[in-house]
């Protein structure tokens, strides 16, 4: 739904409070559905798959990343906060992220990983549409291309979507080096080179410290930057 989330992005801030995200969704009509049981359907989702809650330190990083960001990373910086929430798109990531630039995905292998990772839970139906739905996320997000064929592509990252993967990939518990062993890191499908430039561009913005010595990487992300989202 990234269509809807870049609606209510691009017309609230770090501030709006979830009830007044509730509102504009459901009693303005923000997205323009046709009915009330469409609003609240899409409020219900949107709230699962983001939060919507400025109180939730993931969602008010993404209010604020996608604030600083350039256009064309946004969609991969939906896809770092979905992944955080929906356990299914965690599965297909270790599929999808391994994949060669180029190779075509079988979807019946990504339906394997989903039976494979909740056996009995599923039925062949939901599973075929779970599929389909997750190759059309990835699709959003640049890792695939392709319409009813899908191929794996390279995903476009800048200086916000890796400082956002980055204050992730902290709030596991990881620190330096290791944090580019993330999940998140990885999704942003950049080099070595390229996380490198964009670190150093964050840091350059006053979005992060970094240091690097003797080997040893230090990267301190700056606490005001999300201020207000409890848990920090």
């Amino acid at each position: 739904m990234f269509k809807e989330i870049s609606t209510i992005l691009s017309t609230t801030n770090a501030d709006t409070s979830f009830d007044e995200i509730k509102g504009k969704v459901i009693d303005e009509n923000l997205l323009q559905k046709a009915s009330i049981s469409g609003r609240r359907k899409s409020f219900a989702y949107l709230k699962k798959a983001y939060g919507l809650d400025p109180d939730i330190p993931i969602f008010r990083a993404l209010c604020w990343a996608w604030n600083v960001s350039e256009e064309g990373e946004r969609p991969l910086m939906a896809l770092l906060c979905v992944l955080c929430r929906d356990a299914s798109l965690r599965v297909s990531a270790s599929y999808i992220l391994t994949l060669p630039a180029g190779t075509v995905v079988e979807k019946q292998v990504l339906s394997s990983e989903l039976e494979r990772a909740f056996p009995n839970v599923y039925s062949p139906a939901v599973v075929e549409s779970m599929t389909r739905n997750l190759l059309s996320s990835w699709t959003q997000s640049g890792h695939l291309q392709g319409f009813r064929d899908k191929s794996r592509s390279k995903a476009s990252s800048r200086a916000g979507s890796t400082v956002f993967a980055l204050y992730i990939a902290s709030l596991t518990g990881l620190k330096g080096r290791t944090l580019f062993d993330s999940l998140w890191v990885r999704a942003l499908d950049a080099t070595d080179r390229e996380l490198q430039d964009s670190i150093h561009l964050a840091s350059r913005r006053g979005w992060l410290k970094y240091h690097e010595s003797g080997g040893m990487m230090e990267i301190t992300l700056i606490p005001e930057i999300f201020a207000g989202a409890r848990g920090l």
